[in-house]
């Protein structure tokens, strides 16, 4: 039975595009005519029609040539060129949601300059490694010169170093360049060096001890919270209470008036960024930024406040 031959303008109005179109992937190779006339015009038959339709629907895809080249010849799989897109197309993706956040980032600033914006495309383009050598550098700044314990130092770089997914959201972009923001901040590094060298240089602190102390404290604040309980009550009270005893003995100081006053000056000087910069490390890792135990401490902080003023 005789195929059916249509000339390029035909398959071309059949299939719905142009001309030249049809005769550029003639001429590449991607769709041979089925033959010629005697005038040298090409023909093509439903066979090729339907080899121009798979061209169309692999160029839609996003795929280059030489994949579609390589799909037509069984060289490269259907499914194996397809995954192969889906994977650029992702990547492209992840990146320009990382441009957007950039972008929405910088049209933050009130008077942004060519600074800024590098700035903040510098920051959304770091990776894991790059993202903890930030970390590494506000921890050294904090801790040069101080008596701070190396272990804890380590554990704190550990929990504390920012992940971002492959393909990360505008929230968790925009936590990130908020939090290497906050790192690099002069005022934030000599906050913390003052709040170090407060605790540390008197080198009787104990890392794990504090942190197993301040566990049934946190425990207990965390259940106030749930009952709505205010840090102005007497369970504040008596929880504070407790606390001040307890850093005291901690910190090999007595529970006594001095004690008390330089507890109430550090409370005051609290830098209200540290505890944002847990928030942000949750939300980087695709967490409430509640999932600090971020709530916990500050109502602690607001009851040791209160109370500490009686």
């Amino acid at each position: 039975m005789t195929q059916r031959t249509y000339s390029i303008g035909e398959a071309a109005r059949i299939s719905g595009i142009t001309v030249r179109k049809l005769r550029f992937y003639s001429d590449q190779g991607l769709l041979p005519p089925a033959g010629r006339t005697a005038s040298g015009y090409r023909v093509f038959t439903d066979a090729e029609l339907i080899r121009l339709d798979l061209i169309r629907c692999l160029r839609d895809a996003g795929l280059g040539l030489e994949s579609i080249r390589e799909v037509l010849s069984q060289e490269l799989s259907l499914t194996e060129a397809l995954k192969l897109r889906l994977e650029a197309l992702e990547a492209e993706i992840a990146a320009q949601r990382r441009v957007a956040s950039t972008l929405r980032a910088a049209l933050r600033s009130p008077q942004l300059t060519e600074a800024d914006l590098r700035r903040f495309w510098t920051m959304t383009q770091l990776s894991r490694t790059e993202r903890r050598n930030v970390v590494e550098r506000f921890f050294e700044k904090v801790s040069d010169g101080i008596n701070i314990d190396q272990k804890w130092i380590r554990q704190m770089i550990e929990t504390s170093v920012p992940e971002l997914p492959d393909d990360p959201s505008p929230e968790q972009c925009d936590a990130w360049i908020e939090l290497s923001t906050i790192l690099g901040d002069p005022s934030f590094v000599a906050s913390m060096r003052a709040n170090a060298s407060d605790v540390w240089d008197r080198g009787v602190l104990d890392p794990s001890t504090w942190q197993k102390a301040s566990e049934p404290m946190l425990a207990r604040a965390k259940e106030a919270i749930a009952y709505d309980v205010q840090p102005t009550s007497d369970t504040g009270k008596a929880l504070a209470r407790e606390w001040l005893e307890t850093s005291a003995r901690l910190l090999g100081r007595e529970p006594n008036l001095d004690f008390r006053n330089w507890l109430r000056a550090k409370y005051a000087l609290h830098d209200g960024r540290a505890a944002r910069y847990w928030e942000l490390v949750a939300i980087m890792r695709g967490q409430s930024p509640n999932s600090s135990p971020n709530r916990e401490w500050a109502w602690i902080t607001a009851a040791m406040q209160h109370h500490l003023a009686d």
